[in-house]
């Protein structure tokens, strides 16, 4: 597991308090590192930040929808079920494209990751608007909770991103030293 320091300084570089990415370690339960030193595999490492993140704004969405919709138990529990079954098979493959055709890891930047996040958030966007209209037919009180979402969302994804970057670093070639 890294050093507390190590996942601090992470965690100022990027602009999140060390206490943010520290409980998401915990939520991960994974170790930092392979004994052999061996990054995980793509598909299992986007697999476990699925479910890291999903857990965390499934929770965010269903009390934003809770809250602005005034929902019965019955149809929260079914947009619930709707939305982390959507936003899963949304957030998995973005994840695993992100990987092959994004920039290398050593290329991350705090402006690679806000892309990532924005790009992303922007595709659930318009999923949320679908979905949440389809269960309540109001489309102003759709768009607040797209508005909402987005924020909330936005600060969970780039969390859980550092989080992982932290504790179970993607493998990828190492950036080419400029000439």
């Amino acid at each position: 597991m890294p050093s507390a320091t190590l996942i601090a300084r992470h965690a100022r570089r990027h602009g999140l308090p060390g206490s943010i990415v520290v409980a998401l370690a915990i939520v991960a339960g994974t170790p930092a590192a392979r004994a052999d030193g061996a990054a995980m595999a793509d598909w299992q490492r986007a697999g476990y930040k699925t479910l890291t993140f999903q857990s965390a704004a499934a929770l965010a969405d269903a009390v934003l929808f809770g809250v602005i919709f005034a929902a019965s138990v019955g149809t929260g529990a079914a947009f619930a079920v709707a939305n982390v079954a959507t936003a899963t098979a949304l957030y998995y493959p973005y994840e695993l494209a992100w990987h092959r055709f994004g920039p290398a890891p050593a290329a991350t930047t705090p402006e690679t990751l806000a892309t990532k996040a924005v790009g992303y958030q922007v595709l659930t966007s318009a999923r949320n608007l679908g979905l949440t209209y389809a269960f309540t037919g109001a489309l102003l009180p759709s768009a607040g909770f797209v508005a909402a979402a987005f924020a909330v969302d936005t600060a969970l994804y780039v969390a859980n991103d550092l989080a992982w970057d932290t504790l179970q670093p993607r493998a990828g070639p190492p950036v080419a030293a400029a000439p």
